[in-house]
């Protein structure tokens, strides 16, 4: 406790020089945090606007199909399957599709197009089609003879709500694939592929077209805590026969996407490590400096017989507590700030807008709010305050009593 009140004393007895160092220590946290905030967050849009809103964090497929997807890869639906899915208790819904692609037309404009048939009730939980609708009316029933198209589909085909939309394509096992249906509606999404390629059919009425009744090609699922992906998938795995279904995490599937965050994740640890190299060389300087001026004062300690452990101690609980009154205050300072550009994220313009949309991204910046983040850069920062400490503590505790009180 005599050593704690020393130390206490001792960093405000040149309070210039304490602000200094704990200021350096609350930028290095701030600016890492900050830093780390943006990127995990730019992680999460990209997450959010793939796995969230298309994909799903996980799917079941016929063995096959994500190598050759195609129609004559879909699979039969049975009561079975969806009970072992259910029987997981960290999935949270289950969202059937069929797809394949189609010429879409309407008069003398055609254009190539993505079709999704979705159960309209289960989709609500994925790609949200009620809420990104902007013209026209939802889907009232699985068997509906109606089609909800992207907002730059419709404009390209010269188009508009109510208008006929004829689709031609292949079907199952090589059938022939037209229908005729009322245009009964648009969405719009942050992806633009999506947006110009993207129709829309209830289940059923895409089945038919495809001549696939009681056929999916995909069943996409959400989870309750996508933490536990890999333990999901793994649950998935050992109930269902390897010889009939492929179940897929979304790095599986993407994994473009994965080696993206990677990579970018990997950058930004460079650029934080020159951060952390200038802070801890700071801090090296700043503890040497309090030795040189301190070394008359250690002279004389020494000189009354106080051990050199007490120095070093005395020292060390020095920079201790200039370390975690930084780093306290850094994270203090962070959280809010990165709360407030995750509630309120800064709109992307411009150049960096369209580079951002070619990501299939929402153009914005939005910061993560993640505890991990703050408190790990926190934790980093204060690690290496008291790594570049060692050294003056040591160059202190071994002083030669006569020639630093002659210093």
């Amino acid at each position: 406790m005599l050593s704690i009140k020393l130390a206490w004393r001792n960093i405000w007895r040149n309070k210039r020089r304490t602000i200094i160092t704990t200021l350096s220590i609350v930028v290095a946290v701030f600016l890492s945090a900050i830093t780390r905030s943006s990127q995990e967050g730019q992680y999460d849009n990209m997450l959010e606007n793939t796995v969230g809103t298309f994909s799903g964090y996980i799917q079941i497929h016929k063995k096959g199909y994500q190598d050759t997807p195609t129609l004559n890869n879909s699979l039969g639906v049975s009561d079975s399957l969806y009970q072992i899915i259910k029987s997981e208790d960290n999935i949270s819904s289950i969202i059937p599709r069929i797809e394949s692609y189609s010429l879409a037309a309407t008069g003398q404009q055609s254009r190539p197009a993505m079709i999704m048939g979705i159960d309209v009730e289960a989709e609500k939980e994925l790609s949200q089609p009620q809420i990104n609708l902007q013209q026209g009316s939802y889907f009232s029933s699985n068997n509906e003879q109606a089609a909800i198209i992207g907002q730059e589909l419709l404009n390209r085909l010269n188009a508009q709500v109510g208008d006929s939309l004829v689709l031609i394509g292949q079907g199952y096992h090589g059938m022939n694939a037209t229908g005729l249906y009322p245009i009964k509606g648009t969405v719009s999404f942050s992806n633009p592929d999506m947006n110009s390629s993207l129709v829309y059919l209830p289940l059923e009425t895409a089945q038919y077209l495809f001549s696939a009744q009681g056929r999916l090609t995909s069943i996409a699922l959400n989870l309750e805590d996508p933490t536990g992906i890999d333990v999901t998938a793994d649950y998935l795995k050992s109930k269902l026969p390897a010889s009939e279904y492929e179940v897929l995490t979304w790095q599986k599937m993407m994994p473009e996407l994965e080696q993206a965050i990677k990579v970018d994740r990997a950058s930004g640890i460079i650029i934080l490590l020159v951060l952390y190299m200038v802070v801890g060389f700071g801090i090296l300087g700043t503890v040497l400096m309090m030795i040189a001026e301190r070394s008359y004062e250690f002279g004389v300690m020494l000189s009354v017989g106080t051990p050199r452990s007490t120095i070093a101690k005395i020292l060390s609980l020095e920079v201790l507590i200039m370390s975690l009154m930084g780093a306290g205050f850094g994270i203090f300072l962070s959280i809010p700030v990165a709360w407030y550009f995750n509630v309120n994220p800064i709109d992307l313009s411009g150049a960096m807008a369209s580079a951002v949309e070619q990501y299939n991204m929402t153009p914005v910046l939005q910061f993560s709010t993640d505890p991990e983040i703050f408190t790990s850069q926190a934790l980093i920062v204060f690690g290496i305050t008291l790594l570049f400490s060692i050294i003056p503590i040591l160059k202190a505790a071994k002083l030669n009593p006569v020639d630093a009180m002659r210093s």
